[in-house]
């Protein structure tokens, strides 16, 4: 596996985002006054912005980087209400009712993309396709039978099985049919064009960093500029500048990786998700008359300190022995914030914070709950009743849910290097130290030159770990990313890891 690890260890990328000419927008460089403003450019920021301006409203759209260079560039692409195991949890935790709500609510962000792409003729490879959740384990299959159960009690359509078009063998799994996948950096740039077309203003490289609410509020960007708006949507991981220990609290970020490859065996129909650990996503990608499929899997909190490059090496393993790898074609890693109950967090941040308002903790399912995100805020905005408002609602009483995976997620041996000095560090690699009673996090470039910085994160001093893959330091409190010469790379994080 030498070979593959070489192959690893250089800097992931995005299929989503190579496989399409990305658009390119202006820095914000005066300042602006508006009616909404939507801080994020993924799907839920630009669905957000997409939505109010088809309503007339005037909008603008800022991102801290690239546009759609968050999550939702770097995702298995799985439109769908199938959310792992969660349908019977909801019902166990919160009622039928709820359950229901949460299924019709991505329900119809699966319909809302297809719709939409139809209407503008937006080309993002909407296909349906049915989803399964399986399991190769005895210990397993209750768990199943219980999903499917659920989806019998919440009239979804879906169904039990004990084999799987894959071929490989299963015990159970859980079928739900008419989901979809789709390309949604194709489709989101469809949308960008929409929101041009109606008046919006979009701007990338436009850090938000604070925000003043005397009276309406006024966002201050990185590069100076103000933008004043009546409303500010904060489509981030964490919301803007609002240090609220109920998000901290509920609120758990995790990182997951995917390869694209060129598969020896043509693929059957179907998107997959094991129930056991480490969890295994699979789909096709379609890519002419090759088979081209991806297959991820190995989520881990964020910043735990294991080999990231272990993990992608374990997924490839995985994609070999099922599929036969031709080519590795492209490899990334993909950030989320997971709530303790489940359910995503959207609407108003807080009564002391009039008019700002935040979408987050999709816990790895945004392409349908962003969607459905973006309508409530849109009526939210506009004071119309929305049937999911409650479902959301960012104050609700919690109920934790349950692990409902089984085996193991095996950690491999921590990815710093075994070094005792800086002067030990090999080019390329970066190590946590101490230095006179201070952890200190050290990076050598491949030239040669040594980055010492504080081994805190910036954002509320938690100790960050050395991502052996992606090259960066990461923080397991709230999900802070920052490059291996210590520049933030993804917040909530604003400011670089500090040096001496």
């Amino acid at each position: 596996m030498e070979q593959t690890k070489k192959l690893f260890s250089k800097k992931p990328s995005s299929y989503w985002r190579n496989s399409i000419e990305m658009p390119s927008y202006p820095a914000l460089d005066k300042n602006l006054d508006t009616d909404v403003l939507v801080i994020g450019a993924g799907i839920a920021g630009i669905t957000t912005a997409y939505e109010l301006t088809k309503r007339g409203r005037s909008v603008v759209l800022i991102e801290g980087r690239e546009l759609i260079s968050g999550t939702t560039g770097y995702t298995t692409s799985k439109l769908t209400a199938q959310h792992d195991i969660i349908y019977q949890g909801l019902i166990e935790r919160y009622g039928e009712q709820v359950a229901k709500n949460y299924f019709q609510a991505n329900l119809q962000a699966i319909n809302y993309v297809k719709d939409t792409a139809a209407e503008h003729g937006i080309d993002c490879e909407f296909e349906e396709q049915e989803a399964y959740i399986y399991t190769e384990l005895d210990e397993g299959v209750e768990t199943i039978e219980k999903e499917v159960d659920a989806y019998r009690k919440l009239q979804i359509d879906g169904y039990l099985t004990d084999s799987i078009p894959l071929g490989f063998p299963i015990k159970a799994a859980a079928v739900m049919r008419q989901q979809a996948q789709f390309h949604p950096v194709k489709y989101l740039v469809g949308l960008l064009k929409e929101i041009e077309l109606r008046g919006g203003s979009i701007y990338e490289q436009t850090l938000a960093v604070s925000f003043d609410t005397e009276s309406r509020p006024v966002v201050h960007t990185e590069n100076g500029y103000t933008i004043t708006a009546n409303n500010v949507v904060s489509a981030t991981h964490f919301p803007l500048q609002i240090e609220n220990e109920y998000f901290s609290s509920n609120m758990n970020p995790k990182n997951s990786y995917g390869i694209a490859i060129k598969s020896k065996k043509p693929y059957a129909d179907g998107m997959y998700i094991s129930l056991e650990n480490p969890k295994r996503s699979i789909r096709s990608l379609k890519k002419g008359e090759d088979h081209f499929v991806l297959v991820g899997g190995e989520a881990h909190v964020t910043g735990d300190g294991s080999s990231v490059l272990d993990r992608y090496e374990r997924i490839y393993k995985f994609a070999d022995e099922q599929f036969g790898v031709e080519e590795l074609y492209e490899h990334w890693s993909s950030h989320d914030l997971l709530t303790t109950d489940q359910l995503p967090f959207v609407g108003k941040v807080s009564d002391d914070a009039p008019g700002i308002y935040t979408a987050t903790g999709f816990g790895k399912w945004g392409l349908s709950n962003g969607v459905a995100a973006a309508v409530l805020l849109a009526d939210l905005i506009d004071e119309k009743e929305n049937p999911f408002a409650d479902l959301y609602k960012i104050d609700r009483e919690m109920e934790e849910a349950d692990s409902t995976s089984f085996g193991e997620d095996s950690v491999a041996e921590i990815s710093n290097e075994t070094v005792i000095k800086p002067d030990d560090l090999p080019n390329g690699k970066g190590a946590i130290l101490e230095k006179d009673g201070q952890t200190m996090a050290y990076y050598r470039e491949e030239n040669g030159k040594l980055h010492e910085m504080s081994a805190s994160c910036t954002h509320n001093g938690c100790p960050v770990a050395w991502n052996d893959a992606d090259h960066t330091w990461d923080c397991s409190c709230h999900g802070s990313r920052f490059t291996a010469v210590g520049e933030v790379a993804e917040g909530p994080a604003l400011r670089a890891l500090d040096r001496e």
